[in-house]
C-alpha cells in the first residue's frame, strides 16, 4: 500500500484504494448487464471490471464511508433496483452517505479536471469552502451542513413522451448510468453524482434551495417516498444533454469492440434477455419505437 496524506482527514499514513462511485454500485451494474462487463463513459472502447478508484483515503476514513454505504445499499439501493420498492425509512446515515458522495465527486473532478471551471469567477473559492465544510461534517467536527445541504432524487423509468426534447435513451441513462460532475451557473454551484435509479445533488448555497425542500435529506432521518420534486432551473436539460452525449459515444464504438459485444450476447442469450440492460432498453423502445435502437 502506498503512503501519503489522506484526502479527507489529512493524516499521513497508508492509503486505501478507494472507489469514487461505491464499489457495490459498479458490481450491480456489471452483474445485471447483458454481457457481464461495464463500459465507462469516457472509454467505451474498453471493457471494464470496475469503476474509477485511487489511493485517496486512510483506513479509518475508508471504513467510515463503508459503513454509510452498507446502510444505503441494504435499506435503499437493493430494495429499489432489485425489488421495485419505492419507500424507505432512513436514519442519519443517509445525509452522511450523500455528503460522502458529494465530497468524493468534488475532489475527484477537481483532481482530474483542475482547469475545468477556469474563467468562472468565484467558483474555486466556493468549491474550496464546500470541500472543507463537507469534510468537517463527515469527520464529525460539525453536526450540520449549513448551506451545503444534500438533495436526494429517486428516479423511475419514463413511461410517456410528454416531456419536450426527451432523448430516446433516457431510461438507459436513468436506470443504468453512473456520472460525476460539478455544475456551475448564475444560481450557484452544484455537485452532481448520478447512480442507477438515484441522483445526489450537493449544493453550495444555490439560490433555488428553498424550492427544493422535497428532495433535501434530513440530517436526523426521514422517509424516501414518491413525491413531487423540484429540479433546479436548467437541470433537466443538462441530464438530457448528457444522455445524448453518452448515446453519441456508444455510436463511436469501434468494429472490433462491436464484435466483442455481439459475441458475448450470442454466448449467453438467456443472460442478455433477462438483464437489466435489456429491461432499460425495453422501456425506451416502448416509448420511442425503433428510434431507441439508434440513440
Amino acid at each position: 500500500m502506498p503512503t501519503g496524506s489522506c484526502k479527507l482527514c489529512c493524516v499521513e499514513g497508508e492509503l486505501q484504494l478507494s472507489h469514487f462511485i461505491p464499489k457495490f454500485v459498479g458490481k450491480w451494474i456489471k452483474d445485471t448487464s447483458a454481457t457481464g462487463f461495464i463500459r465507462l463513459n469516457q472509454s467505451v472502447n474498453k471493457r471494464a471490471q470496475d469503476t474509477a478508484k485511487d489511493y485517496w483515503l486512510c483506513r479509518g476514513c475508508e471504513q467510515l464511508f463503508s459503513g454509510w454505504e452498507r446502510e444505503f445499499a441494504k435499506k435503499i439501493f437493493y430494495p429499489v433496483v432489485n425489488e421495485g420498492k419505492s419507500e424507505a425509512i432512513y436514519g442519519d446515515w443517509l445525509a452522511k452517505f450523500c455528503a460522502s458522495l458529494s465530497w468524493r465527486t468534488l475532489t475527484y473532478i477537481r483532481n482530474v479536471s483542475p482547469d475545468g471551471h477556469k474563467g468562472c469567477e468565484g467558483v474555486d473559492e466556493a468549491l474550496d469552502q464546500a470541500e472543507s465544510a463537507l469534510a468537517d461534517y463527515l469527520l464529525g467536527r460539525s453536526n450540520n451542513l449549513g448551506k451545503y445541504e444534500q438533495h436526494f432524487y429517486p428516479l423511475e423509468a419514463f413511461s410517456k413522451t410528454n416531456v419536450r426534447n426527451l432523448p430516446a435513451n433516457i431510461n438507459r441513462y436513468i436506470l443504468r448510468n453512473m456520472h460525476m460532475d460539478i455544475l456551475y451557473g448564475e444560481k450557484g454551484v452544484m455537485v452532481y453524482t448520478k447512480l442507477p435509479y438515484f441522483i445526489v445533488l450537493g449544493l453550495t448555497g444555490h439560490s433555488e434551495s428553498t424550492r427544493m425542500r422535497s428532495s433535501r435529506v434530513a440530517l436526523g432521518g426521514g422517509k424516501v417516498s414518491p413525491r413531487e420534486y423540484w429540479w433546479p432551473t436548467g437541470f433537466a436539460e443538462y441530464m438530457f444533454r448528457k444522455a445524448r452525449e453518452i448515446s453519441g459515444s456508444y455510436k463511436s464504438i469501434n468494429p472490433k469492440q462491436r464484435k466483442v459485444i455481439d459475441s458475448a450476447l450470442k454466448t449467453n442469450p438467456e443472460r442478455a434477455a433477462n438483464s437489466k440492460t435489456i429491461e432499460a432498453f425495453n422501456h425506451d423502445h416502448k416509448i420511442f419505437g425503433d428510434r431507441a435502437f439508434f440513440e
